[in-house]
């Protein structure tokens, strides 16, 4: 690893301290966000930092990658041949893995109809994959030039796709500020578990979501009038709300919040009191 022993070294270490700030903050609010209330006016701003989160790692990256580029690119010596052998790599690699494995795929999906062969076709391009793989091992490439291109590129899209998803989350929940709230009646309800798998399960809740019915003909035709998104961690409460025959339920429709939701014969409720 390099030493940042210059001036333009000392302001690169700079630069990648304050990157490094950042995403610990993004990394923070999204673990807020993950344990957090999903229910009641404050359920509103609690999804407003799951935006919040994605903006602050976009900056982190994007404070990254001119420090990435400095560090491998910039000024660093390319050889003609290396760097083709390099691009003959790649464009290979992506024919022999990418497009062999997109057209198995579509002629295993096709065997119903094409029998056998569609079986061999699908056997015969996963072949070329292997093949392919074969020849990689007996005849490697050190991906020196494109490597590192690579990584700054992918750095960069990282931070412009986080920034764009972030910005997009909050619109979401600005838009739900200015349209304001809904509140009405329903007699109906169906639900299902959306249970996030893999990495992004340790900063992703596990929610259920609910699509509201006002009468028996709407939720027969599935015509659903409101869906709301609720933590698991919440859902008993307001769970017992819904199973009442019939349910005045108030939210925000952009982000599916529920602001509250209580039995129009009893007192039981859930969330914000509303009226």
């Amino acid at each position: 690893m390099k030493r940042f022993t210059t001036a333009e070294g000392r302001g690169q270490a700079v630069v990648a301290m304050v990157g490094c700030a950042f995403l610990f903050a993004a990394l923070g609010t999204l673990v807020y966000s993950r344990f957090c209330t999903s229910i009641g006016a404050a359920g509103l701003y609690n999804r407003a930092s799951v935006g919040v989160g994605f903006i602050l790692f976009g900056i982190s990256m994007a404070l990254f990658t001119p420090c990435l580029y400095l560090q491998r690119l910039h000024r660093a010596h390319i050889d003609p041949a290396q760097l083709g052998r390099e691009l003959k790599g790649v464009v290979l690699g992506f024919l022999c893995y990418g497009v062999a494995f997109i057209f198995a795929m579509g002629a295993l999906s096709s065997a119903d109809e094409t029998g056998v062969v569609g079986i061999a076709l699908a056997i015969a391009f996963g072949a070329v994959a292997v093949c392919y793989r074969r020849y990689r091992k007996k005849n490697p490439i050190a991906y020196k030039h494109t490597g590192s291109a690579a990584l700054v590129v992918f750095c960069g899209a990282m931070a412009a796709f986080s920034v764009a998803a972030g910005a997009l989350s909050c619109g979401e929940v600005l838009d739900d500020l200015s349209g304001g709230w809904r509140q009405d009646e329903f007699a109906f309800y169906g639900a299902s578990v959306n249970r996030p798998s893999g990495r992004g399960s340790m900063l992703t809740p596990t929610t259920i979501e609910v699509d509201l019915y006002e009468d028996v003909a709407a939720a027969d035709a599935r015509r659903a009038s409101a869906h709301l998104s609720v933590n698991a961690s919440d859902w008993p409460q307001v769970e017992r709300v819904l199973e009442e025959p019939l349910a005045e339920v108030r939210w925000y429709p952009e982000t599916g919040t529920l602001v509250g939701a209580r039995d129009v014969d009893s007192p039981l409720a859930a969330g914000d009191p509303i009226e």
